[in-house]
């Protein structure tokens, strides 16, 4: 993982989010992405980026992770965090090969809790953050 990627885990582990969160480091699997969140019976996957490139600059292993997983009933979000703009956006992978924005703001402690927020609503569990 990047650096500037490492800084975004730690501010999301100073979270404190309930369940089990956790960093993936794997050097043998293609695209597997950074982070895994296991909460209320749940499992999240989720890909950091911190940079300014559109489409997140995501490989076609990570894209072809995300659609695998999306194919077989898993959920799996994008969160990149624009310097540049000093923004945070949540994606979510779709079919063909293209990311759907769900959510956008500021670079704060606010809006990384709200976009986690996003996720599990998405999933149907409420009040947990």
């Amino acid at each position: 993982m990047k650096k500037r990627e490492s800084k975004l885990w730690l501010r999301i582990k100073k979270l404190n989010l309930k369940g089990q969160i956790f960093r993936v480091e794997s050097n043998t699997i293609n695209g597997i992405p950074d982070i895994f969140w296991q909460v209320k019976g749940k499992s999240i996957w989720i890909e950091l980026k911190s940079n300014d490139i559109k489409n997140c600059g995501l490989s076609k292993y990570q894209m072809n992770w995300h659609l695998t997983h999306l194919k077989n009933g898993g959920v799996s979000y994008i969160l990149q965090e624009t310097l540049s703009q000093g923004v945070i956006k949540l994606f979510k992978p779709r079919e063909p090969r293209n990311l759907e924005i769900l959510a956008e703001g500021e670079n704060s402690r606010t809006t990384l809790l709200l976009h986690f927020d996003k996720m599990l609503w998405e999933l149907g569990i409420e009040d947990l953050i």
